[in-house]
């Protein structure tokens, strides 16, 4: 049975979502502050949270960032009132997987979560570490090698790199990327994924302003080249 913690604060809907996973066969626990969430995801290693942004304490934003920092590999989706592309991009760029905005139903609730869970149950034809430059990819630990450097990767930094690596010296479009890590949920925009490529550069390259591994195709995409190359 999935585990999945709810950080909400507001009781009536926490109440609501518990009753809504339980009927679907779900594990439900609960915080009502970022804290006591933390202190859930260390104590019963939950399967995916659901975060609320507007929570007493640190908001949802920081107790994303603080997630990331403990765990880098659990599916988080944000379910708030907050609408606006300004914190649905921010919420991308920490490293959520999915973005909901209040009110919805259940159905479509449980549906996203669904959808969440079958992309990180898919089993990856990855080598488990990939050597690249000076950096080692751990992409079953989530996390890049760099001398004594670890560097942890989001779920979605780790998706993109997963995509990259496993084709090289092939481009790869921003809107394939796009369709395979998100499909028809939140669709994020062209900058977005941009954003995620500068963020795995400055963990994988040597000069991430001059990238040798992650090159851009201008006008398409990216290509990945386990072995230095220019274009």
């Amino acid at each position: 049975m999935e585990k999945i913690l709810i950080i909400e604060d507001d009781v009536t809907i926490a109440k609501t979502l518990k009753n809504a996973l339980e009927f679907h066969g779900f594990r439900a626990l609960g915080a009502e502050t970022g804290i006591q969430g933390l202190r859930i995801l260390e104590q019963d290693h939950p399967d995916l949270i659901l975060l609320d942004i507007m929570l007493p304490g640190p908001d949802g934003f920081e107790v994303c960032r603080r997630i990331r920092e403990k765990d880098p590999g659990v599916p988080i989706i944000m379910v708030t009132a907050k609408s606006s592309e300004s914190d649905k991009l921010l919420g991308f760029e920490l490293g959520i997987d999915d973005y909901i905005t209040k009110p919805f139903s259940a159905a479509v609730l449980v549906a996203r979560i669904q959808a969440v869970m079958r992309r990180y149950g898919k089993k990856s034809e990855t080598p488990h570490v990939t050597k690249i430059g000076d950096a080692e990819i751990d992409l079953a630990g989530f996390m890049i090698r760099r001398g004594k450097a670890e560097l942890p990767l989001s779920p979605k930094e780790k998706a993109i790199l997963e995509i990259l690596v496993t084709h090289p010296d092939t481009v790869i479009s921003r809107e394939r990327i796009i369709d395979e890590i998100w499909g028809d949920e939140y669709f994020p925009t062209l900058k977005t994924i941009d954003n995620f490529i500068r963020k795995l550069r400055l963990k994988i390259e040597s000069h991430p302003s001059s990238p040798r591994h992650i090159l851009t195709v201008h006008g398409i995409g990216y290509k990945f080249k386990s072995e230095p190359g220019k274009g």
